[in-house]
């Protein structure tokens, strides 16, 4: 049936349609208009079904014709918001663990300093463990010095054999 909005009421949410088919005012909710589009006013034109309800009259399955749905923004603000917060997420990874990488090379978890290189030993040529005296001069030897020969297993623990076996 098709009829126009005469009366409305919109901080109440309901109106009164006139149909040239049907005798007297028939009362429309807005629940009962077609959800997506903007909300009536006097003088739209629209379609319906009639409902007998307590001898009154009501229209239901309310459509506006002629008006177009309105834009969803809602989904396109959803997509928005649900980018920005995979952005911030990825950002806020990246800038954490770039925070702890930097914070674990520059601050040692213990001293990484040997003993050994603040004892007075100078490298003055020796490369054999016979030629050693230690097992701190031949770490001095192997950390600081060139072309020693003294780490045969490549282990980083010199003279094994002879000064540094512990």
């Amino acid at each position: 049936m098709k009829g126009k909005i005469i009366k409305w009421v919109d901080d109440r949410g309901f109106g009164f349609i006139q149909s040239h088919n049907a005798a007297g005012e028939i009362f429309a909710h807005i629940s009962q208009f077609k959800k997506g589009y903007r909300r009536p006013k006097v003088g739209d034109e629209v379609e319906f079904q009639l409902e007998y309800k307590d001898d009154k009259t009501n229209a239901k399955l309310i459509s506006l014709v002629g008006v177009q749905p309105s834009k969803s923004r809602s989904s396109f603000v959803t997509k928005i918001l649900v980018f920005a917060a995979i952005s911030i997420g990825i950002l806020g990874y990246q800038l954490l663990s770039k925070n702890n990488v930097s914070k674990n090379d520059s601050v040692p978890l213990f001293d990484t300093t040997p003993a050994y290189e603040n004892m007075g030993f100078s490298c003055d040529g020796k490369t054999y463990c016979s030629e050693m005296r230690s097992c701190d001069e031949a770490k001095f030897y192997i950390a600081n010095c060139p072309n020693t020969k003294m780490d045969g297993n490549g282990d980083g623990v010199p003279c094994e054999s002879q000064h540094c076996n512990f």
